[in-house]
């Protein structure tokens, strides 16, 4: 990597870096001989000096019968970035509260369309645990990979999944083609209601799937509706038949 790209990544544009590193090793010289060997024009190269001056790499020779410019030591980067890093460390926990308290805020999210759908979908595939409570028969209609894709993603335990499922013959044939195991369960709901949305719990979310009239999702992020959710997601849980009871 070259000094210049060093420079630009810790805050010097192009422009400043030459001048910079012309100066450093002119040592001490006029605008004329700086601008020369920066190449950049002389009136472009005083703002330049300027720039640098405000940035502290810069100073004028006091004194001098004509105006004189030397570069700052290098160290000044140094000595800059460590007062940055500490004055960093010193406000982090309070822009943290007010990060924490952005991420504690209630919010509703609105999905319209299949193509911004499956972006909703594509958060669950990242998340840590998912409850479905669902009807299986429209996403596999419309996102016939995405059920796969989750199974798998739990197999290799990447993620905790269990799925409260009717008694539906889709459902039936459904679950016969998942791979089962501690990360991915599936339990039929005792009765023969059937769920009309696709519902997922997940990280703190709650998400309704509709696919009829047309496909939309909404999803919801409170602790207390997700918590309330859960519970009764856990009540219809401990009712439910295994897997393994139903289908072997």
């Amino acid at each position: 990597m070259e000094i210049t790209e060093v420079l630009n990544q810790i805050g010097l544009n192009e422009k400043q870096a030459n001048v910079y590193l012309a100066l450093l090793e002119l040592g001490t010289a006029t605008v004329h001989p700086i601008s020369t060997k920066a190449a950049i024009k002389r009136p472009t190269c005083y703002l330049i000096l300027e720039e640098l001056q405000v940035k502290g790499l810069v100073s004028v020779v006091p004194r001098a019968k004509k105006v004189l410019y030397t570069a700052e030591s290098p160290e000044k980067f140094s000595s800059d970035l460590y007062k940055k890093q500490e004055l960093v460390k010193r406000f982090m926990p309070n822009m943290m509260a007010l990060y924490n308290a952005k991420i504690d805020k209630p919010g509703v999210l609105l999905f319209e369309g299949k193509e911004a759908v499956r972006e909703a979908y594509e958060k669950i595939l990242a998340a840590k645990e998912v409850e479905f409570f669902s009807t299986i028969r429209d996403i596999l209609t419309v996102y016939p990979d995405y059920p796969k894709q989750l199974n798998d993603k739990a197999m290799s335990g990447s993620v905790k999944v269990r799925e409260l499922l009717t008694r539906s013959e889709a459902d039936f044939a459904y679950a016969k083609t998942m791979e089962h195991g501690e990360n991915f369960v599936q339990r039929f709901a005792m009765g023969h209601g059937e769920f009309l949305t696709d519902n997922c719990l997940y990280d703190g979310n709650v998400v309704f799937f509709s696919f009829q009239p047309y496909i939309f999702a909404v999803q919801i992020k409170s602790k207390g509706i997700y918590q309330s959710l859960r519970n009764l997601f856990e009540y219809a849980w401990q009712a439910a038949e295994p897997y393994e009871k139903v289908l072997k």
